[in-house]
């Protein structure tokens, strides 16, 4: 059934029961299109449903459906990251759990609340949300050991337990605590596998597949993978099997199998999703595999007869790869570039340009001593360009203050780039190098700083009277005649990884 066709008949008996002044049923109405809602992330639509939900039920007097009314507003709240408000009504939830005396209700909020946690560590990276989520988590499972068991039926303690139990290991794992980790999700795994909870075994196996992928355990993060797979086959879930097929498709791209990549990503988007993001993902990442299929394709035809096509080739793919934040792949790419242009004699100022790229890509991957060989490279191959050098040494300087030399390698570094812009007569570059030379002079010579201060608001002085003088002699707009000042240099030592690749986000187990 169509997404459209059940709102519609959940609407109209929600009319039906309204009229008929059913509160309670009106009531179960709105938590029904409320959850709906959500699982195709309309969540401001789904938290009206859950809160006119709380209302019908404080009217009726229902304290056990307020609680779980409370815990409802309190997921959709914390799906649109409204972590404090989700909170409020979580403990409210638990609040009202203790005053019945209903303990499978309190389970159950120490563990949403747990999640909310993990949730903000998400978005925070706080140490303290993980610990707040631990102790909710082990609240919850003390419950579960103590008051719950012989209350309820086998099948559902170990779905509480298997839950919990995950819940824990990615908590453990985002804490650095791998043996913890390990041993939870395998009593996760295990508990689901003895019950056959094939959704629990689903989130269990996905889970692990993710850690194994962003520990570059490539063949046990397939493994667990297809097991996933498999059960969200056997639940006829396929936005679940969708969403493993994408971070299969991960895995195969770290291992170099475009064609495979490809191949599962065209499995994800006919399996639909459905979440609006996950959709978007899969679109931008299939775009992405098709476009280095493609390329790799045509670097096939036509590497052994025609090298200069081969070359442009690999630069594309080298930029492609760059953009996607695949650094090593990138590198790999502006290499060959690189052997093909030697081959082919390209002139010097051509090479040089390669070697920029690899000194970026160098950066990016954080090994700035192989930066600092790419521009020297630069360097050598450049013909006299006074201003393309200044950039150069700069960025030498830079990364050799990545690499953590000492001031005395640095600072003839920052001295050469300040000559070359003196020649290049570019007083903004020249106060650019003068800047990063006394940040690195405050940190490891202070005693050269003042110097270099003073020689800063000279430039800064010097260039006013200069401007001062332009607009009493022509008159014309502060801004005319930028287009003769070179943009500011850009530094290529990046402080993170820009990534368009799917994060493998961690599917926590719902209670």
């Amino acid at each position: 059934m169509s997404l459209d066709r059940e709102l519609r008949q959940l609407s109209k008996a929600k009319a039906k029961a309204q009229r008929s002044g059913q509160l309670r049923e009106e009531a179960n109405l709105c938590h029904q299109l409320g959850e709906l809602l959500a699982s195709h992330g309309r969540y401001a639509e789904a938290l009206r449903e859950h809160q006119q939900e709380l209302q019908l039920l404080e009217t009726a007097g229902d304290p056990l459906g307020c609680a779980v009314a409370h815990r409802k507003i309190g997921e959709r709240l914390a799906e649109m990251e409204n972590f404090t408000e989700a909170l409020q009504h979580q403990h409210h939830y638990l609040d009202l759990a203790r005053s019945l005396s209903n303990h499978t209700e309190q389970q159950r909020a120490w563990a949403t609340i747990g999640r909310t946690h993990l949730d903000i560590y998400d978005h925070q990276q706080t140490e303290d949300a993980l610990l707040q989520a631990q102790a909710a988590f082990e609240k919850s499972l003390a419950i579960v050991d103590e008051k719950l068991q012989g209350t309820l039926a086998k099948r559902e303690l170990s779905e509480m337990r298997t839950r919990l139990y995950l819940n824990l290991g990615l908590t453990f794992e985002s804490l650095r605590q791998a043996a913890l980790c390990s041993a939870y999700l395998k009593k996760s795994i295990f508990l689901a596998e003895q019950n056959h909870l094939y959704e629990d075994l689903f989130r269990a196996r996905y889970n692990l597949g993710a850690i194994h992928w962003r520990q570059g355990q490539h063949s046990d993060a397939m493994r667990c993978l297809e097991g996933a797979r498999e059960c969200a086959r056997l639940l006829k879930q396929g936005f679940m099997e969708s969403e493993c097929c994408v971070l299969i498709s991960q895995v195969l791209q770290d291992l170099g199998d475009f064609l495979a990549a490809k191949r599962a990503l065209k499995k994800a988007y006919r399996l639909g999703s459905q979440k609006p993001l996950q959709k978007a993902v899969v679109c931008r990442t299939l775009k992405y595999v098709l476009a280095v299929v493609q390329l790799q394709q045509q670097l096939e035809e036509c590497e052994g007869h025609d090298p200069q096509s081969a070359m442009s080739i690999c630069e594309q793919l080298g930029d492609l790869f760059s953009k996607a934040g695949d650094f090593p792949k990138a590198a790999e790419a502006y290499q060959k570039q690189l052997q093909l242009a030697e081959l082919l004699r390209r002139p010097g100022p051509e090479l040089a340009v390669i070697h920029v790229s690899l000194a970026a890509t160098m950066a990016d991957m954080k090994d700035p001593r192989q930066a600092v060989h790419h521009y020297q490279e630069e360097l050598r191959l450049r013909d006299g360009n006074a201003l393309e050098e200044a950039k150069t040494w700069l960025n030498i300087a830079l990364s050799r203050e990545e690499a953590g030399d000492a001031y005395e390698l640095l600072a003839p570094c920052f001295q050469k780039a300040l000559r070359c812009a003196q020649q290049a007569q570019q007083p903004r570059l020249q106060r650019q190098v003068l800047r990063h030379l006394h940040t690195v002079q405050l940190r490891l010579q202070p005693q050269a700083a003042p110097d270099t201060e003073a020689r800063l608001q000279g430039l800064s002085v010097a260039e006013d009277k200069e401007n001062e003088g332009d607009d009493e002699d022509e008159g014309d707009d502060e801004d005319e005649g930028d287009e003769n000042i070179p943009e500011a240099v850009e530094v290529v030592l990046s402080e993170s990884f820009v990534s368009q690749k799917f994060s493998g986000v961690p599917i926590m187990a719902q209670q």
